[in-house]
């Protein structure tokens, strides 16, 4: 049923409320190719190899975003330190360390999002429909350095660190770090942990969640403990071999769905036959 979703999608038309609907005697008529029994199970044995392929690397994420959640609880506190660091942290504003750049009217710079996964990275490289308006004039220019947040989400933790420049709807806040009190990933890293985010909420303004917004006024009132700038990068050093692994396993997880998508295609619709030992058929 899967391989014929293209098909079956066709069959759909629109209720009063734009809900999709399939009627039943459609449906029911539906054609579908079923090879002998036999076929079916070997074709549900060769897909089930690629399902435990898939199961396994989640669980190798699984493993190590908890092992990285434990460490951004200890690490980002101050209740493990490295060696050779036993400087007490200092309590900051946020506005004393933070500029807010607010720079407009760049149309030769190319659109990026802000991801709460990802970070920072280039539209073209989702697979979304681009909602962005005609008119960029208004958009916010973001450099290498800077921090983006969604104005709206950031009590959700949706922000994230450029390395690219370019500009992001006039949705996002851009924040510069003060280069001689913070390591930019460091304070991205702080911006996810739930002690900070936690901080977030409570100065985002809005009568709901969905009407949340943390504007860079309120942005600048939040205090937070933070390191010297050389115990900031020790920590920073600290993930970034398991950001590396995190990022390879993801690349792995989503080449093996593609894989089994195109050999679903393959297998499910009779382009693509499995051996049969004489003795099974």
């Amino acid at each position: 049923m899967v391989s014929r979703k293209s098909a079956l999608m066709r069959l759909v038309s629109e209720a009063g409320h734009g809900t999709g609907t399939l009627q039943t005697d459609l449906l029911a008529s539906f054609p579908i190719l079923f090879p002998s029994l036999s076929e079916q199970e070997a074709i549900a044995g060769s897909l089930r190899i690629w399902d435990c392929a898939v199961a396994i690397i989640e669980c190798l994420i699984a493993a190590k975003l908890k092992l990285r959640k434990g460490l951004m609880q200890k690490l980002l506190t101050g209740k493990r330190r490295f060696p050779g660091f036993s400087e007490p942290w200092r309590e900051m504003r946020l506005g004393d360390v933070f500029t807010n750049r607010v720079e407009t009217n760049r149309p030769d710079l190319a659109l990026v999002a802000i991801t709460r996964k990802n970070g920072v990275v280039d539209r073209d490289s989702l697979n979304r429909r681009d909602s962005s308006n005609e008119d960029k004039s208004k958009y916010l220019r973001i450099a290498p350095g800077d921090i983006g947040y969604n104005t709206m989400r950031m009590w959700q933790g949706v922000s994230g660190l450029s390395s690219i420049e370019g500009i992001v709807s006039p949705a996002y806040t851009i924040v510069t770090p003060d280069d001689a009190t913070l390591v930019p990933e460091f304070i991205a890293l702080l911006f996810k942990s739930p002690p900070m985010i936690h901080w977030f909420h409570r100065y985002s303004q809005g009568l709901v969640n969905d009407t949340l917004s943390l504007k860079y006024q309120n942005f600048a009132k939040i205090s937070a403990l933070l390191p010297e700038r050389a115990e900031q990068q020790r920590i920073a050093d600290a993930f970034r071999p398991l950001d590396r692994e995190l990022a390879l396993l993801d690349t792995q997880l989503a080449a093996i769905k593609t894989q089994k998508k195109g050999l679903m295609q393959q297998l499910l619709t009779g382009k693509r036959r499995v051996k049969i030992a004489p003795e099974a058929a």
